[in-house]
């Protein structure tokens, strides 16, 4: 069950294509799942919508922090296929998965109902396989005496962190935060689409250049 080489370099891709068929499911389910339930309701209909995308925003927050966190603390170069400086870490678990999950159950109440399950089990699906395949590299760390690579580290004392680089990481997940707390209170459709648009906009403006691929960024150079 380990990720193959595709998943394991192409994160981001893999991830935008199961939140791209998670939201394409209103083509044929126009009720987000939170609607579906709550729609026939009379009687604090407005207040639990409220209060459930409320939990939903405040998992984007923790989500962005976590993954934010994680970034501006990773030395360049280190990675489960490549332990660059790993030296200046020790192990404590898979905080960056702990946060796509998180953002995963969080953004999932904006989607349909089987939107939210498309999300929801496919990224369990693919963090499970990513682990699985760090728990390999780990293995085979160890027994070549070699430290625990990112993403199952946290950082030593010695090491500052890059907090701009976080923050240019995750822009997209702290614009959706925005979108999620902005949607709770106004529970406007329209202001969501326009928020989450810009949110996307505004990742792939400020990451552009990491999908190229770096042979090319060299050529180029």
């Amino acid at each position: 069950m380990r990720a193959s080489d595709f998943e394991y370099r192409h994160q981001t891709l893999v991830h935008l294509l199961v939140l791209g068929l998670a939201f394409l499911t209103y083509a044929f389910q126009p009720d987000d799942i939170v609607w579906a339930f709550v729609k026939h309701h009379t009687i604090y209909r407005t207040l639990w919508e409220r209060l459930v995308f409320g939990t939903g925003a405040l998992m984007i927050v923790c989500s962005a922090a976590v993954q934010t966190w994680v970034w501006a603390y990773r030395v360049p170069g280190a990675s489960a296929e490549n332990s660059v400086a790993a030296e200046s870490y020790r192990y404590i678990g898979y905080p960056i998965y702990f946060g796509r999950l998180l953002f995963a159950f969080g953004i999932g109440l904006l989607a349909p109902m089987s939107g939210t399950a498309i999300l929801l089990g496919g990224e369990i699906v693919l963090v499970l396989r990513l682990i699985s395949r760090d728990r390999t590299n780990a293995g085979e760390s160890s027994r070549t005496q070699e430290p625990a690579p990112f993403p199952s580290i946290v950082p030593a004392r010695a090491l500052h962190a890059n907090w701009k680089e976080g923050l240019r990481k995750e822009a997209s997940k702290w614009g959706l935060a925005v979108t999620m707390i902005v949607f709770t209170l106004t529970l406007r459709d329209r202001v969501a689409e326009i928020l989450a648009a810009l949110s996307f906009l505004l990742w792939f403006t400020l990451n552009v250049r990491d999908l190229v691929p770096r042979r090319e960024r060299n050529e180029n150079a």
